[in-house]
This record gives C-alpha cells, sequence and structure tokens, in this order.
C-alpha cells in the first residue's frame, strides 16, 4: 500500500526517436501559402539510441523476449531495431511508433521496412477523433486505417501505405454504427503508426529500418494545444469520472511503465503522492487516467499538464479525526477554477456517512484474504459500509492484489532462520474471488492495492501481473452489466459449497457464483461436485447461458420441488451466467467473449503452469526428505494435473477454446487439490488456533521442511521478563500493560481484572458496549478498546513464538468483522489472527520473526460490541544449542593447543 517517493522511481529511456523534419521552415509558415498541405518529412533510420517501438495492444499474451537497436542486420546491413517475441494464441500483438499529431490527408506517405520469419504482419496508422470519448475507456475514441500486409518471409519488404483520408471515410462509418450518428468525429488525427506482429503461437523474431511519413502536415500547433490543455482539461473536469457502463481498473502506483500496465487492462493509477510533468505527459501518451493527491493542484508548474487526472484524493485510510480537515480541504478544492476542478475521492475506513457528504465518490477497502472472513462475512460486512454511507452512493472498492510488505518480511526473515528460499508463490485464486464477490455490489471501479512494482521481475509480481490481467479481462466482459446493475436476493446454492448473487441491468442480468470452500485461506473449487443453484420465480422466463466456460452455453432448468434449478458439474472456482431474452444483446456479448477467449486461456494458463511447478517440486521435497511416500495421492492428482495442462495447450493451438479451456480448469482444480493435501500433511498445532506467515503462502513446504532440522538444533525457551499480570491489579500496575480507548462517544469501553467463578482464576478483561443502543460497525471502524502487552527486547532475526489463552463473547448476534484481532509489532495488524465470538476458551500461538530491533508487542483488539478475555500470556524465542567446546590435547608441548590434524 506504500508507494516510492518520485525521486526514487526508476528511470526510463525516453530517447531514441530521431524525427527529422527535413522542411521545418517550410512546414510552419507554408499553410499560409499553401492551403492544401506542406510538404513534410517524418524520418528515423534506427541508427542509435534506446528502442522507441511500445506494444500497444494483444490477446496473444505476448512476452517480449528481447528488444532493442542492434549494430547491423538492418536492410542496408547497418543498424535496426529488433524484437524477439512469445506469442500465444490469438490475433494481435500490436506495436505503435508515436510521431508528431499529423493531419490525415490523401497526400500523406507511410512507410516501414520489415523483416520477419514468416508472413502475415500488417501495418497501420492509428487515428485519433480528440472529441468523441469512447463510453468504455473514458478516452477519445481510436482508429485504425490501413491494412498493408507482410508477404515475403526471411526478406526485407517495405511496407507503405496512402490514401489515408479515403480509408478514414471508412472507420468514421464504423464508429458511427458502434457509438451512435450524433458523434462528434471533427478533427482527426494520425499519432502512430501501427504493426500488428502476430502471426501465429510461437517464436518470432522481428526487425524494423527505416521509418519515413512523407508529405506530413502536422496538425496546427494551436489547434493542439488548445485541444490537450484547455478543452481536453474542461472535459476532465466536467465529465463523469466514474460513468455508468464502465468499471475502471486501477491499480496503486510502485514505478511501473505506464504503457505497459495499460496493456495489461488497467484504465488508471491510484497515485500516493504528487505526480511529477514526466509521469502525467506519460499518462497521457498511454491513455491512462489518474487519481491523484490533492496537494497535486499546489504544484503551479504542472497546471497544464492535468488532463489525465480525473479525480483528486482526499486521502488514504481516513479517521473521524481527519473530518474537519478533509471538510476544509475538499471547500477549497471545490472553489477552484473549473479547468482544475475534479471529482473528489475518499478512503475512508470509519464515519462513511460523514465522507460521503464532502466527496463525490467513495473507497471501501475489503479485509485482506489473510484475515480469513468467510465469504459470507466478508459481503455483508462490505454491505454494511456501502449502506452506512447513504442512498445510492458512487463508490469504488479497494482489493489487496499481493502480499502486504509485513508479510513478505516476514517470509524472507523466516527463510532466513531456516536456511531456504524464500517463498514465491502467494496464490491467485482468493484475488480473483474477491474481485468476482465485489463485482455483486455494482461498484464503479476496482481499485487494487499493491506494495510492490508488478513489472520487478520477481518470480510472485509476475504471478500477480498474470492474475490482475485476467481479473480485468473478466471485468471488461462483464462491466456494462455490473456498472449499472441492481443486486437482487443471494441465491440458494446446494451440493457444492457455493454462494451466488443475481445483478439485473434492463434487458440483462449476470449470476456470479463464487466458491466458499477452502482449505486455511487457500480457496477450493468444486472438486468434482455439482452445484445447483436454485432459480427464483422472477428468472424463469429468462434465457441463462453460462459462458465461464468460455462459451455461450444454453442451460437447461430442472424442476425441482421449490421451482427449477440449473446445473454446473465439476462447478470452477468462479461461474458466470449471462440472464437474457434480448438475441441482439445475447449475440453482441457472444462476439465479445469470442474476442476474449483466448487472451482469458492463455493468460490462466501461464497462472496454472507456474503453480503446478512449484507444487510438484514441493512435493518432490517431502519424498526427499521421507515426509511423504511415492504411493501418496498426490502424486497421482499431480500426473493428471500435468497430463491436462499440457493436452490443454495442445488443444488450445487447434483453435477449440472452449475444449481447451475445460482441460485448464480441470488442471487447475488438480493443482489446488494437489496444495490441499500439501497443506494437511505439514500441519502442526492442530490443538490450538494458528497464525504462522508459511500459512498464507499456498507452496510453503520448503520453509515447514527447513524448520525441521531446527527442532533438533535448539529449543523454545520462554522469555523470563514477560509479566502475566492478571493475578491482581498491583501487578498490573507495575507489568508495562497498556490500553488505549477510541471513539469513547460511541461506546463504554473497560478494562479490568476478574475472576472466572468456574476456575478460581483471575484473567485480564476488556468489554465494550455501544451507547446508542445500536450496534457498532464491523473493522476498524468498530474497534473501541485495545491491551496491548509490556515491550519484550529482542534482535533482529529472532524467531518467536507468542501463546494466549483467550475467549471472545459478543453481545446480541454475531455480526460480521466483529470479535478479537491479535496481532504484534513486527507482522502489524494485517497479519493478525482474528478469532470469531464463540464465547469458548482457545488457545492461539503466532509465530514470527523480529523483523527490526525494536522491542516486541502483542496488541489484543476487540471489535464491536462484546467481551475479551486473556488468561495466559507467553513469548518464547528459538535457543539453538550451543557449540561443543573445542577438545584439548590431555598432553602435548603446549597446554592451550587443540589436536591436529594427522599428517597426511
Amino acid at each position: 500500500m506504500c508507494t516510492s517517493a518520485d525521486n526514487h522511481l526508476p528511470q526510463r529511456e525516453r530517447g531514441g526517436q530521431q524525427l527529422v523534419w527535413v522542411t521545418l521552415a517550410i512546414a510552419v509558415i507554408s499553410p499560409l501559402f499553401f492551403p492544401k498541405y506542406s510538404r513534410a518529412q517524418i524520418q528515423d533510420s534506427f541508427d542509435g539510441g534506446a528502442p522507441i517501438w511500445q506494444l500497444d495492444r494483444d490477446d496473444c499474451g505476448v512476452q517480449v523476449i528481447a528488444h532493442q537497436r542492434i549494430p547491423s542486420g538492418g536492410r542496408d546491413a547497418g543498424p535496426c531495431e529488433s524484437l524477439s517475441l512469445q506469442t500465444g494464441p490469438g490475433t494481435r500483438a500490436e506495436f505503435i511508433y508515436r510521431i508528431v499529431p499529423t493531419e490525415v490527408i490523401n497526400e500523406l506517405v507511410a512507410s516501414v521496412w520489415y523483416w520477419s520469419q514468416r508472413p502475415g504482419a500488417r501495418m497501420s496508422l492509428r487515428v485519433r477523433f480528440p472529441f468523441a470519448i469512447d463510453p468504455r475507456t473514458g478516452q477519445p475514441a481510436v482508429a485504425r486505417i490501413g491494412n498493408v500486409a507482410y508477404t515475403q518471409p526471411g526478406q526485407w519488404q517495405q511496407l507503405s501505405l496512402t490514401n489515408a483520408q479515403q480509408q478514414l471515410v471508412v472507420q468514421q462509418a464504423v464508429l458511427r454504427n458502434s457509438m451512435g450518428r450524433e458523434v462528434d468525429l471533427r478533427q482527426p488525427y494520425i499519432d502512430a503508426v501501427t504493426i500488428n506482429t502476430y502471426t501465429g503461437p510461437g517464436t518470432e523474431n522481428v526487425r524494423l529500418d527505416d521509418l519515413r511519413i512523407d508529405r506530413a502536415l502536422p496538425v496546427q500547433l494551436n489547434r493542439l494545444e488548445n485541444r490537450s490543455t484547455t478543452t481536453m482539461q474542461a472535459d476532465a473536469a466536467t465529465r463523469d469520472a466514474f460513468p455508468v457502463g464502465v468499471v475502471k481498473r486501477f491499480i496503486e502506483y510502485n514505478g511501473e511503465a505506464l504503457p505497459w500496465l495499460k496493456a495489461n487492462g488497467f484504465t488508471g493509477i491510484l497515485m500516493q503522492r504528487v505526480p511529477d510533468a514526466a509521469i502525467l505527459r506519460e499518462a497521457n501518451q498511454a491513455g491512462l487516467e489518474i487519481i491523484a493527491p490533492y496537494a497535486t493542484v499546489e504544484r503551479k508548474d504542472l497546471a497544464n499538464l492535468l488532463a489525465p487526472v480525473i479525480a483528486w484524493n482526499l486521502g488514504d485510510a481516513l479517521l473521524e479525526k481527519d473530518l474537519p480537515r478533509s471538510v476544509d480541504i475538499a471547500g477549497r478544492l471545490r472553489r477552484l477554477p473549473g479547468v482544475l476542478r475534479r471529482e473528489l475521492v475518499a478512503f475512508p475506513i470509519e464515519s462513511h456517512r460523514q465522507y460521503r457528504s464532502v466527496s463525490d465518490c467513495l473507497a471501501i477497502d475489503l479485509p485482506p484474504p489473510v484475515r480469513g472472513l468467510t465469504p459470507a462475512e466478508e459481503s455483508a460486512w462490505q454491505s454494511e459500509a456501502i449502506l452506512s454511507a447513504g442512498h445510492a452512493p458512487h463508490f469504488l472498492t479497494a482489493i489487496a492484489s499481493g502480499p502486504s510488505g509485513a508479510l513478505r518480511d516476514q517470509i524472507e526473515g523466516l527463510a532466513r532462520f531456516t536456511d531456504t528460499t524464500p517463498i514465491d508463490d502467494f496464490g491467485w485464486h482468493a484475488t480473483w474471488l474477491q474481485t468476482m464477490r465485489a463485482l455483486e455490489t455494482s461498484p464503479r471501479g476496482i481499485v487494487f492495492r499493491s506494495s510492490g512494482a508488478l513489472d520487478s521481475g520477481r518470480a510472485e509480481d509476475f504471478q500477480r501481473a498474470g492474475v490482475l490481467r485476467l481479473i480485468n479481462r473478466f471485468i471488461t466482459l462483464t462491466q456494462t452489466i455490473v456498472s449499472a446493475g441492481a443486486a437482487t436476493t443471494e441465491l440458494t446454492c446446494y451440493d457444492a459449497a457455493y454462494r451466488a448473487r443475481h445483478v439485473r441491468n434492463g434487458n440483462l442480468g449476470l449470476i456470479i457464483a463464487t466458491s466458499t470452500s477452502s482449505v486455511g485461506t487457500m480457496p477450493h473449487a468444486g472438486n468434482g461436485k455439482v452445484l445447483r443453484i436454485a432459480i427464483p420465480p422472477a428468472l424463469r422466463g429468462q434465457q441463462i447461458f453460462r459462458f465461464s466456460g468460455m462459451q455461450l452455453e444454453r442451460m437447461k432448468l430442472d424442476a425441482t420441488p421449490g421451482g427449477s434449478a440449473i446445473d454446473v458439474v465439476a462447478p470452477d472456482f468462479v461461474e458466470l451466467f449471462l440472464v437474457s431474452n434480448d438475441s441482439a444483446a445475447t449475440a453482441r456479448f457472444d462476439r465479445q467473449l469470442h474476442q476474449t477467449s483466448s487472451q482469458v486461456g492463455f493468460d490462466r494458463w501461464q497462472l496454472v503452469r507456474e503453480s503446478l511447478k512449484r507444487t510438484t517440486r514441493d512435493w518432490d521435497t517431502m519424498r526427499q526428505t521421507g515426509l511423504s511416500a511415492p504411493t501418496d495421492r498426490a502424486y497421482a492428482v499431480l500426473r493428471q494435473g500435468n497430463q491436462a495442462l499440457d493436452e490443454s495447450a495442445r488443444v488450445h493451438q487447434s483453435g477449440d477454446v472452449a475444449s481447451a479451456y475445460r482441460l485448464l480448469r480441470r488442471a487447475d482444480a488438480w493443482n489446488v487439490q494437489a496444495t490441499g493435501q500439501l497443506i494437511d500433511a505439514l500441519a502442526f498445532d492442530q490443538d490450538r488456533i494458528v497464525s504462522h506467515p508459511a500459512l498464507h503462502a499456498p507452496n510453503s513446504a520448503a520453509l515447514y521442511i527447513g524448520m525441521l532440522p531446527q527442532s533438533d538444533n535448539g529449543h523454545w525457551q520462554a522469555d523470563p521478563t514477560v509479566l502475566n499480570p492478571f493475578e491482581n491489579p498491583q501487578l498490573w500496575e507495575r507489568s508495562g500493560w497498556t490500553h488505549d480507548r477510541r471513539r469513547e462517544d460511541l461506546a463504554r469501553s473497560d478494562v479490568q481484572i476478574t475472576e472466572r467463578p468456574e476456575s478460581g482464576r483471575t484473567a485480564l478483561t476488556l468489554s465494550v458496549q455501544s451507547l446508542s443502543g445500536q450496534p457498532l460497525p464491523g473493522g476498524y471502524a468498530g474497534t473501541m478498546l485495545r491491551g496491548r502487552s509490556q515491550a519484550i527486547r529482542c534482535q533482529q532475526g529472532d524467531c518467536l513464538r507468542i501463546d494466549a489463552r483467550i475467549r471472545v463473547r459478543s453481545q446480541g448476534p454475531i455480526r460480521p468483522h466483529r470479535g478479537a484481532l491479535i496481532y504484534d509489532s513486527y507482522a502489524g495488524s494485517e497479519l493478525g489472527l482474528f478469532v470469531r465470538p464463540d464465547n469458548k476458551w482457545h488457545d492461539i500461538r503466532l509465530y514470527r520473526v523480529a523483523t527490526n530491533n525494536q522491542p516486541l508487542q502483542t496488541t489484543f483488539e476487540l471489535i464491536g460490541e462484546g467481551e475479551l478475555q486473556l488468561e495466559q500470556f507467553s513469548v518464547s524465542k528459538w535457543v539453538p544449542k550451543s557449540a561443543p567446546l573445542p577438545i584439548r590435547p590431555l598432553v602435548g608441548a603446549r597446554p592451550d593447543a587443540l589436536i591436529n590434524e594427522p599428517v597426511r
């Protein structure tokens, strides 16, 4: 959730584009004398500098293996630009060369020399329509004109395009057909040369040389500047930042290349620091939107670059005490001149109704998956937060896209302690499921929280980028229904552990069914069961099509004693159904699904392949250490998974996307099944509730196994300085334990040493009662009282075990995200152990690594109304065995000499 400061962002090379305006003076003054066109030329011979072609869009999961300017190999044996690509099934891998905005005229001639091993690449020009805003993206509409094919494999060929204006007329007709006849297509201009390098799955080597655009007429400077500053900023100030029909996808920015984020399906970035001029320009070029800190308006030097900014952020993790300051800031922002005015976004963690009154859009952070809330608890808590904000607010949903920085630090510390390789697989199904459940509430956008750069090159970030790309495709596919949908009641699911909800938008509806089965925090799919979803009477006259298998499959409604139902055999983690009686709308959706299915299949294939590799590796490690036998069922499951994955790739290449995806889902389910068996095989401390960092990473066998030799090399030793201040109040006063209260205007809270009549023992009791008689909220907003242990001295690298015995009671019905949260000062509340109020005594245990030299403190936090009792508390440190003393000789010339090695 933290971002790097602007001056720490990685610097990217921006050079390499050598534009030679041969008759620059004529180009500037000739419109005065030659109204038709002026003779100018754009030329790049690719002789030096950094590579300039950029990946713009693809549907084949393209990976750029190498991209560079090479000193030889061009069409005249000189320098050229070289690309080496790996592609999967699809239709495009489009690279662009940006040029200065140029008028679309028939006299223009664009050409580039191209070399490839296979035929089929195609060259076009990209045209922008500055007054036509695409409702799907919120950006100016784009069209491509020309379609010049490369036909001479293994040879240099000049691809040349003419008659641009004539070809533009065709594309304008296409846009009017898709966007409506009233769309404003005035003043189009060319801003890039594009080449679709895709020629089929596999490895492709490409070279480009000598790009030329002859008789180019630059867009008049005053028209372009006026559009890019005054008009575009006015548009940004007046248009709806989060319109109906679009679910925008933002990533918390950590220095990634913006064109790369765009290619991965994001529509914008959330910045925690004031953007600099370079980021604003790059965002404008990449077509990405920015939610920027409100302090950005204080930078006068950025005033003319703010077109990509669609909203000012009032702040993150806002509390009730921050409200007066936020009201003052919002008032000042609303009084800004029109070109600087934007919608206001707030990220509160309490007082949602009050922040709704000062902002245009609320962002609600969902609890991280490591909290362990059930899907029903998570959805109920989110619904509470939305309802507490008032009637029908515009809102965004913020979701953790991967492990927090604290979890990474703990994993790396344990890896050092056990001398093993750090875990690089934190699982991806939980993020997918949480996002799809979030769509049930019809948000206007999803903000993916991120603690590191997606393009860092680390394996865990590669996995994270892959699943977010997959999720973005699902959101794009369903956003027209979701963003304006009205959620109905939850649908009843039978047999398999799933929950389902119907979202309706006019004639179209969407049923989202998600798995609720898990082992720890690791989600499971249907495991071969049949999912039966009861269809309410209001939907019985509708046609229902399943499309989570990457094809529209009309479902048969089976009669049941209570009405009717649909059955899904061996359901996926997420099952999606289109509800429609509109044949035209269904056909449009089918076309969109057909365009997306190959991309979804390739993205998921990569994720499953990497996860299967890691799970297979971990089970091999289990066998090598004697913790499993070759006859264990998991090995047969893994063989089936790998066979299904290989068969899926072969079927996909044949063009049968639906059958390939079916095999892929099967491979994924088998991999997760084997991972669950691994977690069960390595389970320990089963007599208590345990929080261990490795439990939050599916492929964590290496850490567990690495800890086994440690058990023979040391022992746990209780820290003698820890006091149990529960015997009497006097001991409490000098123990170093503390407590703090918050929101005393909402609740009465007490801390007491009480005696348990059933055992005669004393316990620390924290109790909270609402003053209004209304239930307190869940999550941090409902935290009114915390008890904190004494400070315990530790050194960085210490391996710690925290033990306690607690009981949690609730006043009245148990509500979502209420109970106790126990966490330490190293891992923080994000890795806290959540205990529900069941009125039972529980032994709990937290394993942690000291990540710094600060003292350890443990916090016991009571969420909502109720009572938290703490009876025992201890902290143990792992103490390795002392090294044996050196053996001294009985006799020798020197009494202090060690035994010498024998002479060889």
